[in-house]
């Protein structure tokens, strides 16, 4: 969360799928939800076992021939860390340091700024990143703020979450669609502008923002 919430390998909540089912009811279609490792994604795309794939960028994935979407979310990439420990200023900072990243995912702007000066400790999911920089294993996190900013609504050790982090980007998330797909470009954007424009997706992101009820 606040992403998904699942109930045995059921996704039952969360923000993707509160817009997936506000998509698929838009597009007049029933949606069918697919639970597979991160490297899987798109594979299931390529293949045609899903016909999209939504909250993504372009350079997440290595295929080109996608089409994609209007955006969805904005969302913030942020270096995170405990109130016991500084909060970086600059991704300098972070020189020489263990950082808690996701398996699979790609940091080029850390890459840019200190090369190869730092460590990776890889997880599956930033709810795994977040318990281990409570346990010490590392002071600082690469994560995004609609995360961090719920886990600092809910986490049990929500008061060593430090409300400071360093904001490396903001950036938007797509969805992505094969060019041969059952959903053509045009479908899908009137869709996603249609539920910008009653502010939707607005409603949405905001129950996420503060503590659920």
């Amino acid at each position: 969360m606040p992403m998904t919430a699942f109930s045995g390998y059921t996704l039952s909540g969360g923000l993707l799928k509160d817009f997936g089912d506000a998509l698929a009811a838009a597009l007049q279609l029933t949606p069918r939800y697919l639970l597979v490792p991160r490297k899987r994604v798109e594979e299931m795309l390529q293949t045609g076992k899903a016909d999209i794939v939504c909250d993504l960028k372009p350079e997440w994935l290595d295929g080109k021939n996608y089409a994609w979407s209007s955006a969805i979310f904005t969302n913030n990439l942020i270096v995170a860390s405990r109130t016991d420990t500084p909060p970086a200023n600059t991704l300098r900072d972070l020189r020489d340091a263990r950082l808690g990243t996701i398996h699979g995912y790609r940091y080029p702007e850390i890459d840019a700024e200190i090369g190869v000066h730092y460590t990776r400790d890889d997880a599956m999911s930033d709810e795994v990143n977040l318990a281990k920089l409570v346990l010490h294993r590392f002071d600082y996190i690469v994560t995004n703020s609609l995360y961090f900013d719920y886990a600092r609504y809910v986490h049990p050790s929500r008061q060593q979450l430090n409300a400071v982090s360093l904001k490396i980007n903001s950036f938007n998330t797509y969805c992505a669609i094969r060019p041969d797909g059952k959903l053509t470009l045009a479908q899908l954007n009137r869709a996603i502008d249609a539920l910008h424009r009653r502010g939707a997706i607005d409603q949405m992101m905001a129950r996420y923002r503060t503590a659920p009820k």
